[in-house]
């Protein structure tokens, strides 16, 4: 509950930031810079949004599917496609998580990361969005989250 309060001040903010940046005659692009990185953190990791040259598409990198609970996980690898970038700027990619020990191939967690790329006039770009985090494993839901983050165009 916690975390949809912190999502829905994020997003009011966003509009807030948008309203008096337009009101300003500020313009408001909702589009990435092509090529370009932005970076952030989701709940102490790093998160990588790469944007494709000709702007259309973005790679997302997280290395670690991000808990909600006591505990931990061992060594996991992240298995994604590049996300469609809609023309209003909005990108959503799933990103699954799989043990890198024994033989077991399935994906334990899946973070769906969805968001909107802008800049503010001449502020730098950023991605503000959300990382949602679903396990598979039926005594694992109590470490679903989402948490809203912000990466900086680098």
């Amino acid at each position: 509950m916690i975390e949809k309060l912190r999502l829905l001040v994020a997003l009011t903010a966003i509009a807030l930031i948008a309203v008096a940046a337009s009101a300003q005659g500020e313009p408001v692009k909702t589009t990435p810079v092509k090529g370009a990185t932005y970076s952030g953190v989701v709940r102490d990791a790093t998160i990588t949004i790469k944007v494709a040259g000709n702007g259309k598409t973005a790679t997302v990198k997280l290395p670690a599917a991000p808990f909600y609970c006591q505990g931990g996980s061992g060594p996991e690898r992240a298995s994604s496609k590049p996300g469609k970038i809609s023309k209003a700027g909005v990108l959503s990619v799933k990103i699954s998580y799989f043990s890198t020990i024994g033989s077991d191939h399935a994906a334990f967690a899946t973070v769906t990361v969805k968001g909107n790329f802008f800049t503010f006039g001449s502020s730098t770009p950023v991605f503000q969005g959300t990382a949602k985090t679903s396990f598979v494993a039926a005594g694992s839901k109590e470490c679903n989250g989402e948490t809203s983050f912000e990466a900086i165009k680098l």
